[in-house]
C-alpha cells in the first residue's frame, strides 16, 4: 500500500498527539496545585488541524480506489 505525503505527515501528526496528550499532558497537570483548573487551549488548534488532515488523507484513500 503506497501512501501519499499528506497521509504520511497525518500519520506522523496523530502519532505525535497520542504521545504529547498521553504522556505529556498528565505529567504537566500533575505539577498543577490541585485548586487550579485545567484549561486546555491548545486543543482549538490541535483538533481542527488534525480534522482537515484526516478529511484530506481519507479522500486521497478513497479516490485511488
Amino acid at each position: 500500500m503506497n501512501l501519499t505525503k499528506i497521509q504520511l505527515v497525518t500519520l506522523v501528526a496523530i502519532l505525535a498527539y497520542l504521545i504529547y496528550e498521553f504522556i505529556l499532558i498528565p505529567r504537566w497537570e500533575a505539577t498543577l496545585p490541585e485548586s487550579d483548573p485545567v484549561i486546555r487551549a491548545d486543543i482549538f488548534l490541535i483538533y481542527p488541524v488534525l480534522l482537515i488532515l484526516v478529511v484530506i488523507s481519507a479522500v486521497q484513500f478513497f479516490r485511488k480506489k
